[in-house]
């Protein structure tokens, strides 16, 4: 196993403990989700932990951001391979969000047919779990290249996230009756929000956070 694929799964290996007691929300993704943007305050800055603090005692979002994963199980460091569908059975959220494709937008991770029908696949998995609930599909924000190299940095090809990764979202969230919010929307045109073009910073993090309040009645 490589360096960042270690790395990865110890960030991940000791998630939040759910709390029975309060109304839980379950963030599926990457390492926007999981705060890489801002490690060094991810508890106090992350966009799940901001929205938690807006959202009161009540709450409890669980970040289940995993630094690397690709949705695709193809790709370098799938998603399902961490187990999350067992921690979800535990947690059983009254609300997930889902968040995958920046990393799958790697040349040596994309493929088009096969991150939509694996995308469909995975929807699938979460909508038949055995508790009710509710899913959110996020689209991925903009990846923006360095201003000095015009280079996406971590190998992200930005084409497949404004492209195909959006399309499918929409096009998956309209075709299951679910319900999208369009971070690359949201992102489009600020590349203050990212110190590295790809990992949301303090501010771009905030923005994320104060859109999901507006975005998402609980």
């Amino acid at each position: 196993m490589n360096r960042t694929l270690y790395i990865s799964k110890l960030l991940f290996a000791h998630p939040e403990r759910a709390d029975c007691k309060k109304r839980r929300i379950a963030c599926i993704g990457d390492s926007i989700t999981f705060g890489a943007g801002v490690q060094q305050s991810r508890k106090d800055n992350a966009w799940t932990y901001l929205w938690n603090r807006a959202l009161g005692d009540t709450f409890q979002v669980l970040n289940y951001g995993v630094s690397g994963a690709t949705l695709q199980k193809e790709g370098d460091f799938p998603y399902h391979q961490v187990g999350f569908l067992k921690r979800l059975n535990k947690s059983q959220p009254e609300l997930i969000i889902l968040m995958l494709g920046t990393n799958d937008a790697k040349p040596y991770n994309w493929n088009e047919k096969r991150f939509i029908m694996e995308y469909e696949v995975l929807l699938k998995e979460l909508m038949e779990t055995g508790w009710p609930h509710r899913l959110v599909l996020m689209a991925p924000p903009k990846a923006f290249p360095d201003e000095k190299t015009g280079i996406v940095g971590y190998d992200i090809d930005p084409g497949p996230i404004e492209g195909s990764i959006r399309k499918t979202v929409h096009s998956l969230g309209e075709k299951y009756g679910l319900e999208v919010i369009d971070l690359y929307a949201l992102t489009e045109g600020h590349p203050e929000y990212f110190d590295d073009g790809v990992h949301p910073n303090t501010e771009g993090n905030r923005v994320i956070a104060d859109h999901l309040l507006k975005e998402i009645c609980l």
